[in-house]
């Protein structure tokens, strides 16, 4: 049950007594589908978030008291982040709470209160995917997003990296040069070396034989600061004339002998 008030020389009924010795082992629970504002009955119980899609829950002040306290857990798919309303909200963690993760809000003011969340909180918040199993062509020579191979997320924290890992697959049909890689965050690189003359920057594709089709990894720990909506692409280019093949060799003849390939993007949200 939630903390009661009680008045000198009153007695508890048999309900009350077992009420309170039952919230020594199992807090009351209050479960919340959407985002959430506490108020002050929320003190001593235990708030569960079950959602979806991304949820908050909001602190304003002259609500609780130095000592109170109350613990946040969060069940459902998407992140849930603890935000400062009109009150101060600390922690020496991320106020971002990952699915099956929780932490224990204490409040030091009734204007302020710190977040501990528990050590054994998952670091991962989100994971997103798209596989491209199509083939893709281009002539450019200047970078460009492979068609089907991009992915959106939305940060919880500003706080969060993103991890993208891609795996792409392909061919150039010039055998003099070869085409190349990158991964790229809303068309700007975030994968590539330092600009060195008019070389280009990304990852070469391991060959140039138009009759074979070769697969590259790429992985990168990008840092936007943000909670907005980013996508994330792999993008490719030829080196000069020519034609880049995504997901089969330039020849592709109709033989066994001739491969079709698949690539993918993933990224996902670590908490800081």
């Amino acid at each position: 049950m939630a903390i009661q008030t009680f008045t000198a020389g009153q007695v508890l009924t048999a309900a009350q007594m077992t009420a309170l010795q039952a919230n020594d082992y199992n807090q009351t629970v209050s479960a919340k589908v959407a985002s959430y504002t506490l108020v002050a009955a929320d003190v001593g119980t235990r708030i569960t978030m079950s959602s979806a899609s991304a949820t908050t829950v909001t602190v304003n002040t002259s609500l609780f008291t130095a000592g109170d306290s109350l613990r946040i857990q969060n069940i459902g798919t998407a992140a849930c982040v603890v935000t400062a309303g009109t009150a101060t909200v600390t922690s020496a963690g991320s106020l971002s709470i990952p699915q099956w993760g929780g932490g224990q809000l204490y409040f030091t003011s009734a204007s302020a209160a710190v977040y501990f969340p528990d050590a054994a909180t998952n670091k991962v918040a989100q994971v997103l995917s798209t596989t491209l199993t199509s083939t893709f062509t281009t002539t450019s020579t200047s970078f460009t997003d492979v068609t089907g191979l991009t992915v959106s997320i939305t940060p919880s924290a500003t706080s969060s990296k993103i991890f993208v890992v891609a795996s792409v697959s392909g061919c150039n049909n010039v055998g003099t040069t070869a085409g190349g890689w990158r991964l790229a965050r809303a068309g700007t690189s975030i994968f590539a070396g330092d600009a060195a003359s008019v070389r280009s920057l990304g990852e070469q594709s391991p060959n140039y034989d138009p009759i074979v089709m070769a697969t590259t990894g790429l992985s990168v720990l990008d840092s936007p600061s943000s909670t907005s909506a980013l996508t994330y692409s792999v993008q490719c280019k030829n080196s000069n004339a020519g034609t880049f093949y995504v997901n089969r060799s330039a020849t592709d003849t109709d033989n066994v002998g001739y491969w079709r390939g698949a690539s993918s993007i993933t990224v996902m949200e670590v908490l800081a």
